[in-house]
């Protein structure tokens, strides 16, 4: 199990990489420029783990919750998958 932290947008080729390796077992969270990719419908399928992004980034650039294709969760929650994972990649 690991946690991946995506922050940065979609021209980034890292943040894909990162992405296209998850695993089952992984949480994904987008935060800062990172939550671009929740407005992407088939970020859904590209991450094999748990996906969320942080509500008040994503919130923050305009966008409102309906248009995210992931879970959105607040900075308490993130501080609560950082805490059970064993792992980090960022």
């Amino acid at each position: 199990m690991a946690l991946v932290l995506i922050k940065y947008g979609f021209d980034n080729p890292a943040e894909r990489i990162k992405l296209n390796t998850t695993k089952e077992e992984d949480s994904v969270v987008l935060i800062q420029n990172g939550v671009f990719w929740a407005l992407k419908e088939e970020i859904e399928k590209k991450v094999k783990g748990k996906i969320y992004a942080i509500k008040e980034d994503f919130l923050a650039r305009g966008y409102s919750e309906k248009d995210s294709h992931v879970k959105l969760i607040d900075y308490s929650s993130f501080m609560d998958i950082i805490e059970k994972e064993e792992k980090f990649i960022g």
